[in-house]
């Protein structure tokens, strides 16, 4: 019977030389590392982690390399807001679901009638600020909104 403290056995030691360690799959892994074993099993010679890319890159040992996302969705790069709602309306739009369809018909006269009231709101008030007040009254406050101000403390002197 061994001891606990005996060493390990000489396949379980690590390599002096980590560019020729031979690769186990005991070890828990990524996502991309799990594809890559399927893909290839015993024939990869080394795995490496590229994080910037979210990849999981295998040397096979006749010298080829092939490369797993580490992600469920294919390890997609970010897009930027504009690309993202770009690639949003062309999937609503390309949609042949009638449902789809008609929400879009009923967002964009949502939408239309949502302008028209606040132009109508905002030409209103324009109407009755012209009308109802003084020009005098307009000005200065049209003009006082734009200059400052400045504040002076109170004397403290009776």
């Amino acid at each position: 019977m061994r001891s606990p403290e005996s060493p390990r056995p000489a396949h379980a030691r690590p390599s002096r030389r980590p560019s020729i360690r031979p690769f186990t799959g005991a070890t828990g892994g990524s996502l991309g590392e799990d594809i890559l074993l399927a893909r290839h099993g015993d024939q990869i010679f080394r795995l490496r982690q590229e994080y910037r890319t979210g990849l999981t890159v295998a040397t096979l040992r006749d010298g080829t390399s092939d490369s797993a996302p580490n992600r469920i969705d294919g390890g997609t790069l970010a897009l930027d807001p504009t690309e993202r709602a770009r690639l949003g309306w062309a999937t609503l739009t390309n949609d042949g679901d009638p449902e789809s369809l008609r929400e879009l018909r009923f967002l964009g006269r949502l939408s239309a009638i949502w302008i028209a009231v606040s132009v109508l709101l905002g030409l209103l008030m324009v109407w009755g600020m012209a009308t109802l007040m003084e020009p005098a009254t307009v000005e200065q406050l049209m003009s006082s909104y734009f200059q400052t101000t400045t504040f002076e403390a109170p004397s403290s002197t009776p």
